[in-house]
Parts: structure tokens; C-alpha cells; sequence
């Protein structure tokens, strides 16, 4: 029995073979009809030549001696075990062939990535500096004595479109960094509660102008209570949800709420609410609405303006915050956005945080600032906002002649040091600062969007502080009061 069952054993090789060819017939694009006919071709034929020579069917041969039977069993076994080894070494080849290729695209994919994320870096950068130079002659114009100052509507539209031209650059680098992985929070203890109160002052007008309620309630257990938070993250998902709430809402009111759900000494669960009596959102499309460039239409006004970012980018800084932005709607009556975040709690705010509305009067800063800046047009900003309120302003427009003029001018006591600049760079050029003066405030003057990767590179560095482009009058003065006397004008 046993030498019968190794003969009709061999009749079962072929099947075996088959097994081994089945790496080499994976789907790869245009060849695959190739590779299947070829497969197919392959089977038939050891199938052939299995009924032909098979030991088993020795039966019908009965002049075959048992050596003629043994000979085609070795003979049926060989051709087999040859068909095993090819397909084998065709599948390791193609396997290495694939797993080479994939190494290549994924290197390259990661240079494109990188390549990407440099040019898109350095198209914000420069889109950031112009918006500045925008932003800062049209304060500087709108900030004099307004009874001069002709044709102030069109420089009020002008300074709206230079505000929503922001948001959307600022929308177009975060969905980059949240799909690149590169998406961060920079935490910093907070009072919550005035700065809630004051959110929903940018969209009192345009609630005004479709004759809207704006509605804001803010729980009052907040009041003292300074939480470790990003600040500036939890402000763009709000204002996200209620200028989304404003735009889809014809008739009605908009409603922001926080309520504190928890409130003990290491933690605050607080539960924040946008809600309208807007169009609604269909049951179909509630699971689309977080998705990038994604936008709800309605039949009649299908066109509401805006990317389509907003939702995505509040979904990931609250996905990133432990939370999650869920919604409720119908259509027709209106819809409600609601999260929840547990946030911990600090001891105090640092006394650098403590006076933000010391600069709105008159007043002087006893200190002389030196402003290095490539950009004229940022450059007569920021000396025509510092001009009035500081002791001195030299200027430089590059990292050699801030070195310059830090030897020249022993007064200087803060320096506000642009990071891009032709000649030297602000990365270079306060090496050889702090060595000259060690003692002198180094602060960052840059039109890229901070990052962890960035701060400690300018903490590294010794940089003291960093101001964004563009800035106004409020940002530069709570940033420069950190480090200068402030003093009765």
C-alpha cells in the first residue's frame, strides 16, 4: 500500500506547482493579461503531462514492467519538482523586483513630501510677509485721525479682504500639516474666561448685517481659572463653527455657550456649543462635512463661499485636544456643534500675561529698540508703531548691519531681528549678537508660523521671545511689554 500510494502520489505534484505559481500572476497593470495567459498556458500543459506519464494510470499499460512505472514516476516527479523551482525563483524575483521598487517610491515619495513641504513653507512665508505689508499700511492709515482719512470704507473693505486672505493662507498650511503628520498644539496656561467673552466681538457685524442675534453665555465658574491650553487653536475652531453659523443662517439667532460640566483642582471639563436656526444638514451628509475641501450645498443658494476647510481643520485641533466635534441638525430648523474638553488646570497666569490691555491710551516704554527688517514696507510699520511710545528706533535690513549697529549704539536694549534676510540671516546673526551683548532681548521677528520644531530651534538659539507676521499694534506692544518698564506718556 505504501509503494501504490507514493505512485499515485505523484499524479498530485502538478497541484503543488500550481501553488508556487501563484505569486507570479499578481495583478501588475497593463501586463496582467500577459502574466494570466501564461499562467493558464502553464497549467494546462503540467496537467497534460500528468495524465500522460502519471504512475497512476499505468493500468492501462499493462506490457510496462515495474521499472517502465518507476521511470515515470521519477519522470512525472522531476518535471514537477523543475515546474516548483521555476516558479519559485520567478516568485523571490519578482518579490525582490517589488520590495526594491517600493524602497524607491517611498524614498522618493518622502523627497517629494519634504520637497513639498519646503515650497509650500516657503510660498506661506511669503504670502504671510505680503499680507503684512498690506495689513500694516492699511492700519497705519486707518489707525490716524479718521475724520482725514479719505474714502475709510475702502480701506475698511480692504482691511477685511486682508483678514480672510489670512485665514485662508493659515487654512491652506494647517491641512498641509495635519496631512503630513505635522500637526502640533503649543500650550500655554490661560484665562479662559475674559477671552471667551470677547470671541464672538469680530462677528457682530456681519450678524448685524443679516439681521441676526448673536447670543453669547459663558459659564461663570470660569472666572479665575487659568488653564494650560493653545489658546489660538481653540479660537480658530470657534471661529470656524460660528462663521459657519452665521453663513448658513438666513433668519434666527446664533447661540454660543460654554458651561463648565467639572470643576476641581487639577482639571476642567468644559463643554462648548454653537448652535443656529440655520438650513440644517442632511442626514446623508452629517459624515461628509469634516472632510477636507468638502461643502454643503443647498438647492436655492448652492453657492456659500469659503474652501471648505474649516470643519476638517477644527475636527483634527480637537481630535488632537482628546475630544471630538460631533453635531446634531435638521434640515430647515437649524444645527448645533458641540465638544468637550478636559483641560488642566494652572496655578496662576505668569505675571508677562497678567496686563493685556495696558496699551490702549496713551503711554511710553523706557526702552531702545533696534527693528531688523528686509521688507520696507514692514520695516515703516513697525517703526511708525514704536516711533510714538519708545525712547529710540534704529533700524538695520540685515543680520551684518544689526552687528552694526549693536556696536555702534550701546543703548540698544531689545532688538526685533527678522529670520529671513538677504546678507545674514536672523539664525546667524544673533550668534554674533549675544556674544557682543549678552544681556540684550533677542526677539523673533518672522512671518513663519510657529511651530515646537521652530521654538526650540530659537530657544537653542537664544531668542527670548517670537512675534508673528502680521501683527498689529496690541501683539507688538503685549510682547514688548514682557521686557521693557512701561511707563505714564
Amino acid at each position: 500500500m505504501s509503494y501504490l500510494e507514493g505512485l499515485m502520489s505523484g499524479y498530485y505534484w502538478f497541484q503543488l506547482g500550481l501553488i508556487f505559481s501563484l505569486p507570479y500572476v499578481i495583478p501588475r497593470g497593463m501586463h496582467f493579461k500577459k502574466h494570466i495567459t501564461i499562467l493558464y498556458t502553464s497549467t494546462i500543459l503540467c496537467l497534460v503531462l500528468s495524465f500522460i506519464i502519471s504512475p497512476m494510470y499505468s493500468e492501462f499499460y499493462a506490457e510496462l514492467s515495474k521499472e517502465d512505472i518507476h521511470y515515470r514516476f521519477i519522470l512525472n516527479s522531476s518535471i514537477n519538482f523543475l515546474l516548483i523551482m521555476v516558479f519559485s525563483l520567478q516568485a523571490l524575483s519578482h518579490s525582490k523586483f517589488f520590495i526594491k521598487k517600493i524602497s524607491i517610491d517611498k524614498q522618493l515619495a518622502e523627497n517629494e513630501k519634504e520637497r513639498r513641504t519646503r515650497v509650500l513653507s516657503n510660498l506661506g512665508h511669503e504670502l504671510r510677509t505680503q499680507i503684512n505689508s498690506i495689513n500694516g499700511v492699511t492700519q497705519l492709515i486707518l489707525g490716524g485721525d479718521l475724520k482725514e482719512v479719505p474714502n475709510k470704507k475702502y480701506f475698511e473693505i480692504l482691511d477685511y479682504c486682508n483678514e480672510n486672505m489670512l485665514l485662508l493662507v493659515n487654512d491652506m498650511l494647517d491641512i498641509h500639516k495635519i496631512e503630513s503628520g505635522h500637526f502640533e498644539l503649543i500650550k500655554e496656561p490661560k484665562a479662559l474666561y475674559k477671552f471667551l467673552n470677547k470671541i464672538t466681538i469680530p462677528f457682530i457685524n456681519k450678524a448685524e448685517e443679516k439681521n441676526l442675534e448673536l447670543i453669547s453665555y459663558i459659564d461663570a465658574k470660569l472666572k479665575d481659572v487659568v488653564v494650560n491650553v493653545d489658546e489660538k487653536r481653540i479660537a480658530q475652531v470657534i471661529y470656524n463653527l460660528i462663521s459657519n453659523a452665521i453663513k448658513f443662517t438666513e433668519q434666527g439667532k446664533i447661540t454660543f455657550f460654554v458651561k463648565v460640566i467639572d470643576l476641581n483642582k487639577t482639571n476642567v471639563v468644559i463643554q462648548f456649543k454653537v448652535k443656529d436656526t440655520g438650513i440644517g444638514i442632511a442626514p446623508h451628509n452629517l459624515n461628509k462635512i469634516f472632510e477636507s475641501f468638502h461643502q454643503i450645498k443647498n438647492e436655492k443658494n448652492p453657492v456659500y463661499g469659503g474652501t471648505g476647510l474649516g470643519l476638517a481643520i477644527s475636527q483634527s485641533i480637537i481630535d488632537a485636544m482628546n475630544s471630538e466635534i460631533s453635531v446634531e441638525s435638521r434640515l430647515g430648523e437649524g444645527t448645533c456643534f458641540q465638544f468637550t474638553l478636559k483641560l488642566q488646570r494652572e496655578e496662576a497666569l505668569p505675571n508677562a500675561q497678567i496686563n493685556t490691555d495696558a496699551f490702549t491710551g496713551d503711554f511710553s516704554l523706557n526702552s531702545t529698540i533696534l527693528v531688523v527688517e528686509d521688507n520696507m514696507v514692514s520695516m515703516m510699520y513697525a517703526k511708525k508703531l514704536l516711533e510714538k511710545h519708545v525712547t529710540k528706533v534704529y533700524h538695520g535690513t540685515n543680520g551684518a548691519e544689526a552687528i552694526e549697529r549693536i556696536k555702534e549704539h550701546k543703548d540698544i536694549d531689545l532688538v526685533l531681528l527678522d529670520l529671513e534676510m538677504p546678507v545674514m540671516n536672523g539664525f546667524k546673526a544673533i550668534e554674533h549678537i549675544k556674544k557682543i551683548r549678552p544681556d540684550v532681548i533677542v526677539i523673533a521677528f518672522t512671518a513663519n508660523i510657529p511651530s515646537t520644531e521652530i521654538l526650540n530651534k530659537l530657544d537653542s538659539l537664544g531668542f527670548d521671545d517670537i512675534l508673528s507676521k502680521p501683527f498689529n499694534k496690541h501683539q507688538l506692544f503685549t510682547v514688548l511689554q514682557q521686557y521693557t518698564l512701561q511707563t505714564e506718556a
